[in-house]
């Protein structure tokens, strides 16, 4: 049997996970590791509707993955912690891991 500390760390990794799971998501996290940017400039970096933006950075944000704070009328999203590239790096790495050729 699973002790608490176990599935809260099991809870946390698969929130996380389901984070990663959309290529815009990635995006957003990738832009977002050349520093703090304004959530009105990924529009047109990902060419997705603004509301759909938002929606994303949702996702990220209640998985502990990026923050925001108001800047007058603007929205600024950063990283949480500055070793996410990596992790994005590492998963990209298993994924081509198993190709052959």
């Amino acid at each position: 049997m699973a002790s608490n500390a176990t599935e809260a760390a099991e809870s946390v990794l698969s929130t996380i996970g389901k984070a990663l799971g959309h290529p815009a998501r990635v995006e957003l996290l990738r832009l977002l590791a050349d520093g703090e940017r304004c959530g009105c400039e990924f529009v047109p970096s990902l060419n997705l509707d603004p509301s759909v933006v938002s929606r994303h950075l949702a996702v990220l944000s209640r998985a502990g993955l990026i923050v925001s704070r108001r800047d007058g009328v603007r929205i600024m999203w950063r990283l949480v912690r500055p070793d996410i590239p990596r992790l994005l790096s590492c998963l990209g790495a298993l994924r081509c891991a198993g190709k052959t050729g």
